[in-house]
C-alpha cells in the first residue's frame, strides 16, 4: 500500500466556519488530481467520505481535526458486518414517514467486467432536436396509456433515463404516461464535444421535448384559447431537478407540478459566489488547469472504472442503504462512459457555468413543488450548505418537503417504495385541487 501525507495550511477558525460541502468537494477533487500530476500510479478509487463520519481517507480539517491526510491507492473498506442502515417506510397516510432500524446485508458484486452484449436496454426512441442550427437525435423512453396524465423524468449528472428503473412500472400501472429522456451528452444521446453544456441548453431541450409531445395532440394556441389547464408533471434528480424548475418557469401554461429529488444548487461547475475569497484561487486552478485536456483525460480514465464508481456509490453518501447498488445499476452508469465523446462532456460539464440557483427560479413558478430529499446526502445536503432544501419554502408558497432518513443523493433509486408512494399521493392531491379549482 502506498500512503502519501499531505500537509495543508489552514485558514483561521472564523473562515473555516464558513466552509460548506462545496469547499469539501473542491479540496477533495484538487487533492486527487494533484496525485495524478505527480504521476502516482494505481490510484483508482476516489476518496471515501461518509457523511458525519471520519473514515480512512479524508481531506483536511473540513471533516477532521487534523491537517494531515493519508491518501491510499487501495479501495475503501466495505461496511462492517454489523453496520445497520435505516429503512424508511410509509405507514398509514402515505405522507407519514418513519424510520425503522433493520440489519441490511450489503450485496457485493463480483463481476469485474461486463459482457459484450448489453443486459440493460439503452436505446429506445428518438426525438429529433434542432438547437442553434444543429440536429441531435435525443434518446427517450415513453410507456403507459396514451391518454394518461403525462410525467417527464430527468436524470442527474452522469446518469441516464434508466436511473428511473423503479418509477416506470409503478407510475404506468397507476395510469400515467411516463416519459424520460437522456440529456444531450449522457446515456444513449449524442455526445458532441463542441457544445457548451449549460442549464440554458438543457432547459431548452426539455422544453422543446414537451412542446413536441403536446403539439402532436393539440396546438399550443388551442390550449390557451380553450383554457385547457396545464397537464405535465416534471420530476428530476440533482441537476435534473434544477432543469425541471427552469422548464416550469418557461412553460407555466403547460407544467402543473414539479418534483425534486435532492435538487442541486447548480450544474456541476462550482459557483465562485458559493465559496469564500480564500478558496477561489483553488477553484480556478481546479477548473482551468486540472480539468484541462491532459490531466483531465487521466482523471476521467480512472474515474470511470467499475471499482471507483462502486466505491463512490457505497462509501460517499450517494447510497446510504445499498441494497439497490447492484450489477444492473453499475451497468446503467458505466456503459455510457465508454461512448465516444463521454470524456469531453464530463470535463466540460464539470468546468462549466453552474447557471441559475434554485432560489432564483422558485419565485417565478406558478405551480406546486414537491421535494423528496435523502436526509444523509453530503453532496446536496437538505439542511446545510449554500442551497439547502429546507429553505426552498422561503421562495415558493406552494412547496412541500419530505426528508427520508438514512437515505443519500438518489432517493428515487435507493428508497423507491417510499418515493413512489409520496409522489403518487402528491399527484393525486394536486389532481383533486385542480379539479376543484375548475
Amino acid at each position: 500500500m502506498l500512503n502519501v501525507g499531505i500537509t495543508m495550511t489552514i485558514p483561521s477558525n472564523d473562515i473555516r466556519n464558513e466552509a460548506t460541502p462545496i469547499i469539501k468537494s473542491v479540496i477533495t477533487w484538487v487533492s486527487i488530481l494533484v496525485l495524478f500530476l505527480v504521476k502516482i500510479e494505481g490510484f483508482a478509487p476516489v476518496i471515501s467520505w461518509r457523511h458525519h463520519q471520519t473514515q480512512n481517507m479524508i481531506i483536511g480539517p473540513w471533516a477532521t481535526t487534523t491537517t494531515t491526510t493519508a491518501l491510499s491507492n487501495s479501495a475503501p473498506a466495505p461496511f462492517s458486518e454489523g453496520e445497520r442502515n435505516d429503512v424508511s417506510t410509509i405507514v398509514n397516510d402515505t405522507t407519514d414517514i418513519k424510520s425503522t432500524s433493520a440489519t441490511q446485508s450489503v450485496p457485493r458484486t463480483t463481476r469485474q467486467t461486463f459482457p459484450n452484449t448489453e443486459t440493460v436496454q439503452r436505446h429506445y426512441q428518438t426525438f429529433p432536436w434542432n438547437y442553434q442550427g444543429e440536429h441531435f437525435d435525443i434518446n427517450y423512453r415513453v410507456e403507459g396509456p396514451t391518454n394518461g396524465p403525462p410525467i417527464l423524468l430527468i436524470h442527474g449528472f452522469g446518469a441516464n433515463l434508466n436511473h428511473f428503473r423503479y418509477q416506470f412500472p409503478v407510475l404506468t400501472e397507476a395510469g400515467y404516461r411516463v416519459h424520460a429522456l437522456d440529456l444531450l451528452g449522457f446515456g444513449a444521446s449524442p455526445k458532441p464535444g463542441h457544445v457548451q453544456y449549460s442549464m440554458e441548453l438543457y432547459v431548452q431541450l426539455v422544453t422543446d421535448f414537451i412542446q413536441s409531445r403536446r403539439n402532436k395532440s393539440q396546438p399550443r394556441s388551442s390550449f390557451r384559447r380553450r383554457n385547457i389547464p396545464p397537464s405535465w408533471i416534471v420530476a428530476g434528480n440533482s441537476i435534473g431537478g434544477l432543469i425541471c424548475l427552469g422548464v416550469a418557469a418557461q412553460l407555466p401554461d403547460t407544467v402543473r407540478g414539479v418534483i425534486l429529488f435532492n435538487c442541486s444548487g447548480g450544474m456541476t461547475g462550482f459557483r465562485y459566489s458559493d465559496v469564500p475569497m480564500w478558496a477561489r484561487p483553488i477553484l480556478w486552478f481546479f477548473q482551468k488547469i486540472l480539468l484541462g485536456p491532459h490531466v483531465g483525460s487521466s482523471f476521467f480514465s480512472r474515474f470511470k472504472t467499475r471499482a471507483n464508481i462502486e466505491s463512490i456509490l457505497r462509501h460517499q453518501g450517494v447510497y446510504r442503504n445499498q441494497t439497490n447498488v447492484d450489477d444492473e445499476l453499475l451497468e446503467i452508469l458505466l456503459r455510457p462512459a465508454e461512448d465516444d465523446g463521454a470524456e469531453t462532456v464530463f470535463l466540460k460539464t464539470f468546468a462549466g457555468d453552474p447557471g441559475p440557483t434554485p432560489e432564483e427560479i422558485l419565485p417565478n413558478l406558478q405551480c406546486p413543488v414537491l421535494a423528496v430529499w435523502g436526509g444523509d446526502d453530503p453532496w446536496t445536503p437538505v439542511d446545510s450548505g449554500m442551497h439547502p432544501g429546507t429553505k426552498f419554502s422561503d421562495y415558493c408558497e406552494d412547496f412541500e418537503l419530505h426528508t427520508i432518513p438514512n437515505c443519500g443523493h438518489c432517493p428515487h433509486d435507493e428508497a423507491p417504495d417510499v418515493v413512489n408512494a409520496l409522489i403518487l399521493s402528491w399527484m393525486t392531491n394536486i389532481n383533486s385541487r385542480q379539479r376543484t379549482a375548475r
